[in-house]
C-alpha cells in the first residue's frame, strides 16, 4: 500500500503540532503568568487544539495504513501533547516508512 501521501501530511502535521506546542509551553504560557496577558494562551492553545485533531487523524492514517500495532499507533499520537516529541516521533516515523526498518 502506497503511503507517500500519509507520511507527507503526517510529517507536516508533527512540525506543525510541535512548533504550537512549543510555542503554547515556552511563550503563551509564561506571558500569561507573568503578564497577566490571556490572549496569546487563548490564540495558541486553541489552534494547536484544533491542529492536533488534524494530527491524530493524520497518524492514524499513518498508523492504519502500515498496520501499526496498537501501542505504537498511541505512542506517535501521543507524541503530540509532548514538548518536543512530535518533532522525535516524526524522524523515527520517517526513517521507518522510508528505510523499511523497525
Amino acid at each position: 500500500m502506497r503511503v507517500g501521501g500519509a507520511l507527507l501530511r503526517y510529517r507536516i502535521m508533527a512540525f506543525v503540532t510541535g512548533v504550537l506546542l512549543i510555542a503554547l509551553v515556552f511563550v503563551a504560557v509564561p506571558l500569561d503568568w507573568w503578564g497577566g496577558t490571556h490572549g496569546p494562551v487563548a490564540v495558541i492553545g486553541t489552534a494547536h487544539g484544533f491542529l492536533f485533531m488534524l494530527y491524530l487523524v493524520t497518524a492514524l492514517d499513518l498508523g492504519v495504513r502500515r498496520r501499526w500495532p496498537l501501542v505504537r499507533l498511541g505512542l506517535v499520537m501521543i507524541a503530540g501533547t509532548i514538548p518536543f516529541a512530535s518533532f522525535v516521533a516524526e524522524h523515527f516515523v520517517t526513517r521507518e516508512v522510508r528505510g523499511g526498518s523497525a
